[in-house]
């Protein structure tokens, strides 16, 4: 707009404010039209004048009060935004644009039922109202109704296909829901749309990531960051990718830019301490939880992850913070629970076991209150593993699956039984890659073997053939084998696995079983006093713990009943007792000759990513043998069972 045109636009409006009450209403229209273009220009204060002096003329113009309000929403004047807008719908019922901006002004004060009610007002009045379908959805989204969310994104995408910020909240409502594919595909057409849109590649990445595509995630927040070269976020999360490829150098490398971008971020400084545990780096993971609760005193993961990190050998202020959060009546059941946790790890250290027992009992109720479980459906899965793969079966399916050069070693049996010390001693061999607890060969059985013609796993796998049994172990040690040397033997951690041992069987005929045991009430014990959140369900009752740790032991035996010789067992304790004849033993069983650096497995540099991140960098120990027997009393319920 020219010099001349504003000069003209600011005489009319001056003029049609000087004109006569009785002849306003033309002259009013003259200068709000005036009005809306420097408001639209962002010319806040010289629209904000043009309508008081509509308003002077005539109280009641609507426009005039709605765009004034509007006004006063955008210089964060909220209050009144809601006064001057209510005016105008007041005067004007069927004002769609007013109870559109009304919703906003009440979003931003926070009161989002308001605003839900404000918008639905504006859309029934306007149908085709994309922006405010939109923004029904963002409030709904806040609000938890995630569903009802999709629904309005998509209401909006059908008036307006190309609303890209549409897209992108509608795959980060279908991420929270957990409906990935669907995610991902939304986050894709954002992108389609606004290829620099930095924000979608993150949670593109965010959403592959979760749903086990770390290159691909990998992929996207690299490109989010050549976008914007200062996402701390996107840095943060790559670093989380690479840190489950258990790349945890260039995870240091990415939380530390993520930091050199924003120092302040806590939760940065949490990943990085765990990326150093899992290095058992100790001390630079000690200093990182520090400073993490330094930024965000009520940081309750990261005080959970710094008693597990520590020894404490005295009543110290690590500890009195933990309790002074814990008692904090306005945190929630989440932060209470890894509060709960570390304050148990804590006062066991300093061998005050009843209160250590305490607070173990009150994080696990905490999250069996939030994630129901019953022993009943393990105990129907348990017994049709036993009835499917009987001795008959095996008889009937002898040389089936895949025989590569060198055999996998899976390591297994109930978790908190010796499998990391196990798999340190194997990994320490130079002719092992320990590759940590694989998901693959669980992702495998569901793949081939899932339910199929109207029969349920584990009956499925009577309907598989020999070639069905050999591509599944083709693929699971392509798989397995991604970060390792082709000639080295690869162990794979995952203790779940005890329930497939004739599933391992069945695909890789040559493999290796090892299976770890320890003193039934340790393990029950260890499983109860450390964090599982979604894995484990069973162990955060003990009469349940009592229960699983029953059709385990059953199972086992009927596994060395039909596969004898095929499974080798290593009891902890006897570990413990004689490292020397049991790594002899153990190592004889893989095929592998004497090396002295299984002895020396604390030396190993290699990474650790479970809960004995710390323990397996120490000698052998035998402070937790027999542990239980310091808590018998609060284990009735789980000893009785047993």
């Amino acid at each position: 707009m020219n010099r001349a045109e504003k000069r003209r636009q600011q005489k009319t409006a001056k003029k049609a404010a000087r004109k006569s009450p009785n002849k306003h209403s033309i002259d009013s229209h003259q200068a709000l039209r005036v009005a809306i273009q420097y408001h639209s220009a962002g010319r806040l204060s010289d629209a904000e004048k043009i309508y008081q002096q509509i308003l002077q003329a005539d109280p009641n113009q609507p426009d005039a009060l709605h765009f004034l309000g509007v006004i006063a929403h955008q210089v964060s004047n909220y209050d009144s935004a809601v006064g001057l807008i209510k005016k105008a719908i007041d005067i004007k019922p069927d004002y769609a644009e007013a109870h559109y901006n009304l919703g906003n002004t009440l979003k931003a004060l926070g009161k989002l039922d308001e605003a839900v009610v404000s918008y639905n007002k504006a859309i029934a009045i306007k149908p085709d109202f994309a922006v405010a379908h939109y923004n029904l959805g963002a409030a709904l989204q806040t609000l938890g109704k995630l569903d009802e969310a999709v629904a309005c994104y998509n209401n909006a995408l059908s008036i307006k296909p190309d609303y890209v910020e549409t897209h992108y909240n509608l795959g980060n409502t279908l991420l929270s829901l957990g409906k990935l594919d669907e995610a991902i595909d939304s986050y894709n057409t954002a992108i389609s749309l606004k290829p620099d849109y930095a924000e979608a590649h993150f949670n593109l990445g965010n959403a592959l990531k979760t749903h086990g595509k770390l290159d691909e995630a990998i992929a996207n927040y690299n490109i989010a960051l050549a976008i914007k070269p200062d996402y701390a976020e996107a840095y943060n999360n790559r670093g989380n990718a690479l840190k489950a490829l258990d790349k945890l150098e260039e995870a240091i490398d990415s939380y530390n830019k993520a930091l050199a971008n924003n120092p302040d971020y806590a939760e940065a400084h949490n990943n990085l301490g765990n990326a150093f545990t899992n290095l058992g780096k100790i001390d630079e993971a000690v200093a990182n939880f520090s400073k993490a609760i330094a930024i965000k005193p009520d940081f309750a993961e990261a005080h959970r992850h710094m008693a597990n990190a520590k020894n404490y050998s005295e009543y110290d202020e690590d500890i009195r913070s933990m309790e002074k959060n814990y008692n904090n009546l306005e945190i929630n059941d989440e932060q209470r629970m890894h509060l709960a946790f570390g304050l148990g790890k804590a006062f066991e250290d300093l061998q005050q076991y009843e209160k250590a027992f305490d607070y173990f009992f009150e994080g696990n109720a905490l999250i069996r209150k939030a994630d129901r479980y019953s022993i009943e459906e393990d105990i129907v899965f348990f017994n049709k593993i036993r009835e499917t793969l009987n001795a008959s079966f095996f008889a009937a399916h002898q040389q089936t699956g895949y025989v590569g050069e060198t055999p996998p070693i899976f390591i297994l049996g109930m978790p908190r039984s010796g499998t990391s010390l196990v798999e340190q001693i194997l990994a320490s061999h130079p002719r092992v890659y320990g590759a940590g607890e694989l998901e693959t060969f669980g992702n495998i059985i569901f793949g081939y073997f899932q339910n199929r013609e109207g029969v349920e796993f584990p009956n499925t796998i009577s309907l598989a053939d020999r070639d069905d049994f050999a591509r599944a172990g083709i693929e699971y040690t392509q798989g397995a084998r991604k970060t390792s040397q082709v000639n080295q033997f690869v162990t794979d951690k995952m203790p779940n696995n005890f329930k497939f041992i004739g599933l391992i069987k069945l695909i890789l005929p040559d493999a290796k079983v090892i299976h770890c045991q320890r003193d039934p009430a340790d393990t029950c014990l260890s499983l109860f006093k450390n964090y599982f959140l979604k894995q484990h369900k069973y162990s955060h009752d003990l009469k349940e713990l009592g229960q699983y740790y029953n059709l385990y032991k059953d199972l086992m035996e009927h596994w060395h009943k039909v596969l004898p010789g095929f499974i080798h067992d290593v009891q902890y304790e006897d570990m413990i007792g004689d490292q020397a004849q049991q790594t002899r033993a153990l190592l004889d069983f893989c095929g592998l000759e004497w090396d002295d650096a299984c002895l020396d497995f604390h030396k190993s540099d290699r990474p650790v990513a479970t809960a004995s991140a710390a323990q397996v960098r120490r000698p052998i120990y035998n402070s937790s043998v027999q542990l239980w027997k310091k808590y018998e009393k609060q284990l009735a319920p789980l000893l009785e069972t047993l």
